[in-house]
């Protein structure tokens, strides 16, 4: 081999090495990211924009003796509070206020990162760097993972040092952004005192409150179910399942995820829809019903309307004897 050929011959190896660095450079920052919103203590106020609707929030979290504890404020609309120690959720409403009733109890967009599964995430899609940006003052790295088009792309911004989310936004098949939150003031690695986590409504005679404990349902298999699928799409595994009876009707819920997102699959018998499908969206939410032989079907989560379609097209039931 000539000097000239064993030079190219080394750097086609070093080029193939500095890319693979790189990629996995790529999913080592997300595992950064997943342990930074656990473990790093930070304030600060965001916007979450879901389609056409805008809401801010202030957040205060701390990690502290192996315990985390977060306060959620929405900053317009009905004043809601959210108290989240550890598995448990306690969600302050004012006295009448809509919200307890007619919403699910609020979340922080990026509170899913604790429990992504990057290893998963890495065989789902495809990961990116795109230049650096500054997000609320700080300096941070733009990774972009981009799957197939059964799924939404993800666009995250993590500070530079940390590897905290500091903006994020889910991009459909046609590149438009259906959902975006982003911090618009912040402070990293600070003292957070234990009056900062104590909610205002808490003291309030005339106040609402609904308590969640956030843990896996019993249950991650369907094997007993009367309901069946034929199609997912690839990547996404089942994650837990129950049966029972919800507001007196029999109902099978199935919940899938391929790591990063999800979506759940309800049927319910007696549940009479009249033959009619139906279609709900709000930013990258997509709700599919339809009826079955007198069996609604609903399809929720956070994928692309082609995909909720298609999953609630691939139910098949069995007559139920209940």
């Amino acid at each position: 081999m000539s000097l000239a050929m064993c030079r190219a011959a080394c750097v086609s190896v070093a080029l193939s090495l500095l890319a693979s660095w790189a990629g996995a450079m790529q999913w080592q920052w997300l595992e950064q990211m997943r342990q930074a919103v656990q473990f790093t203590d930070y304030r600060g106020e965001f916007v979450h924009r879901r389609g056409d609707e805008l809401s801010a929030y202030s957040v205060v979290h701390r990690y502290k003796d192996g315990s985390m504890t977060e306060l959620l404020q929405q900053l317009d609309g009905d004043m809601i509070e959210v108290l989240r120690t550890g598995d448990e959720l306690i969600c302050y409403y004012p006295e009448g206020s809509s919200s307890a009733v007619s919403h699910a109890i609020p979340a922080a967009p990026f509170s899913k990162v604790a429990k992504l599964d990057v290893e998963r995430i890495s065989g789902n899609y495809s990961a990116s760097v795109q230049n650096e940006e500054r997000v609320a003052g700080y300096i941070t790295r733009v990774v972009v993972l981009t799957g197939d088009d059964w799924r939404f792309s993800h666009k995250l911004w993590l500070e530079q040092k940390t590897g905290l989310l500091l903006q994020s936004e889910m991009i459909d098949q046609k590149g438009q952004v259906v959902e975006q939150f982003r911090f618009t003031r912040i402070e990293i690695d600070v003292d957070i005192a234990d009056q900062e986590l104590r909610s205002t409504l808490a003291l309030v005679s005339d106040r609402q409150q609904v308590i969640s404990l956030n843990k896996k349902p019993k249950g991650d298999t369907d094997n007993d179910f009367s309901s069946t699928l034929s199609w997912l799409p690839e990547g996404f595994e089942l994650a837990r399942a129950h049966a029972g009876m919800q507001a007196e009707k029999w109902t099978e819920m199935r919940n899938y995820s391929d790591g990063f997102t999800s979506f759940s699959v309800f049927v319910e018998k007696g549940v009479a829809m009249k033959g009619e499908s139906a279609i709900a969206k709000m930013g990258a939410t997509t709700a599919v019903m339809l009826d079955k032989a007198g069996y609604a079907i609903t399809v929720l989560g956070e994928v692309p309307e082609a995909t909720a379609r298609q999953v609630a097209s691939n139910i098949h039931i069995e007559a139920w004897d209940l």
